[in-house]
């Protein structure tokens, strides 16, 4: 599953420009969600009970790292973040 970023360009062709912190930022949240949701999946799939306690963590690391992100967008004014969504492929 690989995650895409819907509508990154749709401010070029309005005129508008982006600089590279911008696109740096977006790839951090696209890696820190796709973190999330291996975590999530992990903790699914996992029987053991030493390995559940492990999931969890893992799960709520990801979780804060992901939010972490979702602010620092926010202060440097980056909107649009909502059009991140998952394809197959």
């Amino acid at each position: 599953m690989r995650m895409r970023i819907l509508n990154l360009f749709y401010a070029r062709h309005n005129g508008l420009t982006y600089d590279q912190e911008y696109f740096d930022i977006l790839r951090a949240i696209n890696q820190a969600h796709a973190e999330w949701v291996n975590a999530q999946n992990y903790f699914n799939s996992v029987s053991e009970p030493e390995l559940v306690d492990y999931a969890i963590y893992n799960m709520e690391a990801a979780r804060k790292k992901y939010m972490y992100m979702l602010k620092q967008a926010r202060l440097r004014g980056i909107e649009g973040i909502q059009t991140l969504q998952y394809f197959n492929e």
